[in-house]
């Protein structure tokens, strides 16, 4: 009998530990013999056979650790990317150097085997691993929709159009970037971590990634093995699984709205979640798969497979860093900015960049400001303990909407103020006390002096453009940390701001913006939003760098609470300087 070595690259995704774990499990349960390493491959014996994730494991180890000719020729694949992305194309370019593959998806396995590539289907099914549950239908569970998958502009977009059919339920929504992941984070929850939450979910969606579609058996899976409805868009590959009695499918469009009214449905939803766990542990055959693996390996041992020549070429193309890890994918808040390797990238011009900061100097010391008390609406309504600071700058919408959905929601603002700066006010009455400027002073001053007016212990910081759920307030307060900010729906990215604050990434790319709710002390301990005129329009990104500079406690909540328009603002230091207001970001 082979001797299995499970080989998983360092510093690689953890989802693929997890996974080559369920298989080695797999493979232990039916009697095989198993062990696992990382990095270098083990010296082999006369029986061992290795087993790698070949799109994955090839660019994480660095050259000198590569297996050898022969290594590689006792060494099986284990694919799991479907046609169509460009880990596939990764995994097809590394397979015909191994002796051979076992593929998760049908429609992978028939593309390599089209491509000349010896290629067993791996079933996937039941494993005691993913389950955390135990098949009881009525556990209680606190999430009613929940999403696990990496940021990616289609399935963003999506995500964002459902913010209205997602507004009374409770949803948490998990996008973090398409890096290497490890550790859990607040938008990635590794092995057990997601399992309980699974668990803990009445329903799943899931969306294809770029222009496959097929399904992601492995996530849907899991959430059947935790009795997590999954609802997903109709894929090419859903047998044996039979749509409305193990899963829901639905067009991509109308998934957030079929979440909701599944939710609305517990009798239908227990019927599904008791059908899609039955599913996996009768229907699928995870046991016959880790035979056929054995049966791969002992062909190799004895000799009796055909093996594949392998070319004596080295496969690395280079291991990658944790910071080089960063995924270029992450939406910039700031529409105009250009990322490059060292900050924004661009032709400069000094001079104007100069002439725009003399501008703003000059407005601050001409300009005429007043304040027009507002009409107070609601005043015997109970009101929390936030007071919002929204400013207006030139052609920006009128805030009046945004104010509406502020005035509506569940929990009501204790005072709304609203800086018009430079933008022309409108006559008519308002729900909120304005403070107007006559020429643009710069969206950190007016903060600023709108910070004056107000005494609440928490601040809402928005901007006009912006559309509110009912819930923004209320979802906001419930971590009760320093600062919470929300997902932000975008029409052209989809998402943004839907990431964690990091240090890492602030250095990089200013991708938070407004949106967030900050308690008074924290203002106070930064010394407000910058008035730096060499900063205008980058006041948000200085005030997360300060947040995360200075240890203050950041929450993301993952739910989709702001839609945003796309502002056209006039050209600003930043556009027209950019290596300048960088550098001088990265030095403060």
């Amino acid at each position: 009998m082979a001797d299995l070595c499970f080989v998983s690259g360092i510093g690689g995704s953890v989802f693929m530990d997890e996974l080559l774990d369920v298989v080695a499990d797999a493979v232990r349960r039916s009697g095989g013999r198993v062990r696992t390493a990382a990095g270098r491959f083990p010296e082999p014996r006369a029986d061992t056979v290795y087993v790698i994730v070949p799109h994955e494991y090839f660019i994480v180890t660095p050259e000198h650790l590569q297996p050898s000719p022969e290594q590689l020729a006792r060494t099986i694949g284990f694919c799991v990317e479907h046609p169509g992305t460009l880990s596939f194309e990764r995994t097809a370019r590394f397979v015909p150097r191994l002796a051979c593959g076992v593929d998760i998806n049908l429609d992978s396995t028939a593309e390599l085997r089209r491509q000349g590539n010896r290629v067993e289907h791996f079933q996937l099914g039941y494993t005691p691993l993913w389950d955390r549950w135990g098949g009881d239908p009525d556990s209680p569970r606190e999430v009613d929709v929940t999403y696990l998958g990496t940021e990616e502009r289609r399935r963003s977009k999506l995500i964002g159009s459902y913010w209205r059919d997602l507004d009374g339920v409770r949803s948490r929504l998990f996008v973090p970037p398409h890096e290497m992941m490890g550790p859990p984070r607040v938008d990635f929850l590794p092995g057990s971590a997601k399992h309980e939450h699974l668990a803990n979910s009445r329903t799943l969606l899931n969306l294809h990634r770029g222009t496959t579609v097929a399904l992601e058996w492995v996530r849907v899976l899991e959430a059947m093995c935790n009795g997590c409805v999954a609802l997903t868009e109709p894929s090419a590959d859903l047998e044996p699984a039979v749509p409305g009695e193990h899963l829901v499918v639905a067009r991509p469009e109308a998934l957030g709205a079929a979440a909701a009214a599944l939710v609305a449905q517990p009798s239908r939803e227990r019927d599904l979640r008791l059908a899609g766990y039955d599913f996996v542990r009768t229907k699928l055959d995870l046991p016959g798969s880790a035979r056929m693996l054995m049966e791969l390996a002992d062909g190799l041992v004895t000799g009796s497979s055909e093996l594949v020549e392998t070319p004596l070429t080295r496969l690395a193309v280079g291991s990658r860093s944790a910071a080089e890890s960063l995924s270029v994918d992450t939406p910039s808040w700031d529409v105009r900015f250009a990322p490059g390797p060292q900050g924004p990238s661009g032709e400069s011009d000094a001079a104007a960049c100069a002439m725009a900061v003399d501008r703003i100097r000059y407005a601050r010391r001409a300009a005429t400001r007043r304040w027009i008390p507002g009409a107070p609406v609601f005043p015997d309504a109970a009101r929390g303990p936030v007071d919002v600071l929204l400013v207006r700058r030139p052609g920006e919408p009128d805030p009046i909407e945004l104010a509406t959905d502020l005035l509506n929601g569940t929990v009501l603002p204790r005072r709304l103020l609203v800086g018009e700066d430079g933008a022309l006010t409108s006559s008519a009455a308002r729900p909120y006390d304005v403070l107007e400027h006559e020429f643009a002073l710069g969206r950190g001053f007016t903060r600023n002096a709108l910070l004056e007016r107000s005494d609440a212990p928490w601040l809402l910081v928005l901007d006009a453009g912006l559309r509110a759920s009912p819930y923004l307030v209320e979802r906001l307060l419930e971590p009760g940390t320093d600062v919470a900010h929300c997902l932000v729906g975008d029409p052209v990215e989809g998402l943004v701001a839907a990431l964690p604050a990091e240090a890492r990434r602030l250095r990089r790319l200013p991708y938070l913006g407004c949106g967030y709710l900050v308690h008074r002390s924290v203002v106070d301990t930064v010394g407000g939003w910058t008035e730096e005129p060499l900063f205008d329009e980058l006041e948000d990104h200085v005030f997360w760098r300060d947040v995360v500079d200075g240890g203050h406690r950041s929450t993301l909540v993952q739910q989709v609470l702001l839609r945003r328009t796309r502002p056209d603002p006039p050209p600003r230091p930043v556009d027209l300087d950019p290596h300048r207001v960088w550098a001088a970001i990265q030095a403060r």
